[in-house]
Order: structure tokens, then sequence, then C-alpha cells
């Protein structure tokens, strides 16, 4: 058998090497279509109406979930501020409209007021809040109370229901026509809370009923 000299070997390789060059990137290209005509295609109008989130309202009415504002008084006590829904207002930027609200004051010596309400304002250019629709207040040492409305200052401690405020205290019940919870400035240390408008205690000692 003969053997192929050097030269017809170099020449059958470059022709070998020609061949694939011209295969290799069809069969890519072959391929690449495939992938493209098996593909499903995407609807986006289909995409947009099956997405939990309202996209159209969100682009109309922008809105800030799971806010929180925090912050410290003059007179030291910690702020907290959580809503399940922050708004801002179109004519004050500084002002925003929030829903789902959680308020935690925590005075320097632990006295505590925590309040649960539907709706409010928080407006941070006259550095107040108010809270409405309807709140559960917690005031310690043992008042439980409810009111319809309340206001206050985001950099001093000044908590104020102008309305009737009714609920347990510390020895029974109380109702009242207003409260107010501000820090005590007979000494500077420590807060009071204030009712008025007509105060009605029913007093209900601890051993009531012994025998």
């Amino acid at each position: 058998m003969a053997l192929a000299e050097p030269g017809q070997r170099r020449a059958g390789y470059s022709r070998t090497v020609g061949i694939l060059k011209v295969l290799l990137p069809l069969t890519a290209l072959t391929l690449l279509s495939l992938v493209f005509l098996l593909a499903r295609t995407v609807d986006p109008t289909q995409a947009i109406s099956n997405a939990e989130i309202d996209v159209e309202d969100r682009a109309r009415d922008p809105r800030l979930s799971g806010a929180r504002f925090a912050g410290v008084t003059e007179d030291g006590a910690a702020l907290t501020i959580v809503a399940e829904t922050a708004r801002s207002d179109p004519g004050a930027t500084m002002r925003l409209e929030v829903t789902g609200l959680d308020l935690q004051l925590e005075g320097r010596d632990g006295e505590t007021m925590h309040a649960a309400a539907h709706e409010g304002i928080i407006d941070r250019g006259r550095g107040s809040f108010e809270l409405g629709g309807g709140l559960e207040v917690t005031v310690s040492p043992g008042y439980r109370l409810a009111t319809e409305r309340l206001d206050g200052l985001l950099d001093s401690t000044r908590v104020r229901a102008a309305g009737a405020v009714e609920g347990a205290a510390p020895a029974g019940t109380i109702q009242a026509g207003n409260m107010e919870m501000r820090a005590d400035s007979t000494d500077g240390a420590g807060y009071v809370l204030v009712f008025g408008g007509g105060v009605r205690l029913n007093y209900q000692p601890e051993n009531q009923g012994a025998p």
C-alpha cells in the first residue's frame, strides 16, 4: 500500500479545517434558531394582570409599605412609630398619611406608652403626629384605655387625647373628658399622666369581696 506524501496529508488537513469552519457556525445558528422557536412567548399584559400588586394603582398613588420612624425627644424619651403604609401628601412632602399605626414611647426611667390606631398623619415639617380611627392605649403602670384620637409631638414628650377616654386604671376603671401624658415639669425627671374634663374613677381595691 502506498503512503500519502506529506504534501497530500497537509492538503487533506487543510480541506478538513475549511469544511469545519463552515459547518460549525451553521450548526450553531441552527441550534440557536431552535431555542427561539421552542421558547414560550411571554405576554407582558398577562403578566401584569396576574400580578398581586396593582401596578397602575401604585403608579397613580405611590406609597411605602412597612414604614418606620424612630427618634429621641428633647427630654430623652425614645419614640417609635411603625406603619403598614405611608403615603406622601402631594401638597406637603414632609407630611405623610399613614395606616395601621403602632406607636411606642419609652421614657428614661422606664415609663411606657403604647398606642395602636387605624390611620394617622406624621408631619415632620411641624414635628407632630395625629392618630385616629379608634385607639387602644396602654400606659404604665396599669392603664388600658380607649379613645378616638391622639396627637403629639415628635421632638418632645407630649401626647394628648382631646376627646373622651375610658378604660382600666391600676385600681379600677376611669372615664375622663381628655388626657395628656407629658414630661414632669416639677423636677424635670419622669412623666405625668393627667386626666381632665370631668374625671370619674370607679375604685375597685384588690381585696374587694374578701371575707
